[in-house]
């Protein structure tokens, strides 16, 4: 049990959080320009940063 723990990969959920911001930081300029594309890369940042938020803090939890 001690082994599988330590093989797991850490940090997984933190890389997904700052892609998210990011795309969060970035999103505005293409909103601008092309509404679907701006408003489908804010979604995009959106999933990305809850998905890594889960990873992140929720699911070590469990």
């Amino acid at each position: 049990m001690a082994h599988s723990e330590h093989n797991r990969p850490k940090g997984s959920g933190v890389v997904l959080i700052a892609i998210g911001i990011l795309i969060f930081f970035f999103a505005p300029r293409y909103y601008t320009k092309d509404l679907i594309g701006g408003l489908v890369l804010i979604i995009l940042g959106f999933v990305l940063g809850g998905v890594g938020f889960y990873l992140a803090f929720f699911k070590k939890r469990t």
